[in-house]
Parts: structure tokens; sequence; C-alpha cells
């Protein structure tokens, strides 16, 4: 059976993939898209992570002990 040009595409794709992996240059451009993805994703969470930490602060020199 024929392959789809789809399926042609994918074939090519993989190939590509296994031939680079395999490379330093690969590696490092990974893990620059993962840090660059984990800063992007992580900001806001941690905005929201040191509201609670500054209230809480707050909470605490307010109650005493």
């Amino acid at each position: 059976m024929a392959k789809t040009q789809r399926e042609k595409v994918m074939d090519l794709l993989k190939e590509w993939v296994k031939d680079r992996l395999p490379e330093r240059t690969t590696w490092d451009g990974a893990v620059c898209i993962g840090l660059g993805l984990l800063v992007l994703f992580i900001t806001p969470l941690a905005k929201i992570a040191a509201g609670a930490v500054i209230v809480y602060g707050a909470w605490t020199i307010w109650k005493g002990e």
C-alpha cells in the first residue's frame, strides 16, 4: 500500500529528529527552549507566591506572639 503525503512527511521528520539527537547543539537548544518555557509559565505563579508570602509576613507581624 502506498504511503500518503502525511506519512511521508512524518517519516522525513522522524529521520531528521533521529539524526539530530546525538548532536550537542540539539541538546543545548532543547535546554534553552525548556528553560525559556519554564520561566514563561512559572513567572505568574512566582508573583502569586510572592504576594502570599508578603501577606503572611504582614499577618505574622500584626498578630504578634
